[in-house]
């Protein structure tokens, strides 16, 4: 058999020898419990919202935590797209991003949570308390979540 070589400056389509059918639409789960920054005191009434990893965030859904800080599991779509180079078709994930928000506490974001179908993927988020003398009471505690294989 004669090896071809190819041009590395000239992007190739790979076409999948097994034809397999790519995953276009199923759902992942998000499992959130909120706790207190101090140990594991449960916050109930704290509120949880997804949204869209896009230019700007695009609220997907918000949901409120129970007595034990436990926020209904979120059902959320992944797509797979062959089109977007980045996208790996053996682990297909789509990107989140979350908002825990509870009064008296500083809010919590956590970026680019790569959710995967038919994975239910846990986060255990601890607020803290915004001291009653606090110069900036609305500052946020931010996380950003590697992205897997960047």
């Amino acid at each position: 058999m004669k090896a071809k070589h190819f041009n590395i400056c000239k992007p190739y389509r790979v076409r999948n020898l097994l034809n397999l059918t790519p995953i276009i639409n199923e759902n992942g789960f998000i499992r959130v419990k909120v706790i207190t920054e101090l140990g594991d005191i449960p916050l109930e009434g704290s509120d949880v919202t997804v949204y869209a990893s896009l230019d700007e965030l695009v609220p997907i859904e918000t949901v409120t935590t129970d007595e034990n800080g436990d926020a209904p599991i979120l059902e959320i779509p992944v797509a797979y797209n062959p089109d977007i180079a980045t996208m790996d078709p053996e682990y297909p994930y789509t990107d989140y991003n979350i908002r825990v928000l509870r009064e008296n506490y500083y809010p919590v974001l956590i970026y680019d949570i790569q959710v995967f179908p038919n994975i239910t993927t846990d986060f255990i988020v601890n607020m803290t308390r915004i001291p009653i003398d606090a110069p900036y009471p609305l500052r946020e505690r931010t996380t950003t979540i590697p992205r897997i294989g960047s």
